[in-house]
């Protein structure tokens, strides 16, 4: 009982002193970390802000039409030039 508490306090100073590190010195880790956390939020304010609801009720479309707008390909029109350009 008593190695395994010794064990886990042994390990705790590390952890301290990793995370004191972390805080104290410019780290590339860090660094990246601190701007991902900032993206995140940053998007999750736009989702919340742009995307959450529609602007009116009326604005809704059932998915099927959605779909069949997105996925259909246009058809294309022959160009109605001049006839030597056929």
């Amino acid at each position: 009982m008593t190695i395994a508490l010794n064990r886990n306090n042994a390990h705790r100073p590390g952890l301290r002193k990793r995370l004191a590190a972390w805080v104290r010195g410019p780290t590339l880790a860090r660094d990246i970390a601190i701007v991902l956390a900032i993206k995140f939020a940053l998007l999750m304010a736009l989702k919340y802000t742009f995307f959450n609801h529609p602007q009116a009720e009326h604005m809704s479309l059932p998915p099927e039409q959605v779909a069949q707008a997105l996925l259909s390909v246009p058809v294309s029109h022959p160009s109605q030039g001049d006839p030597h350009a056929r």
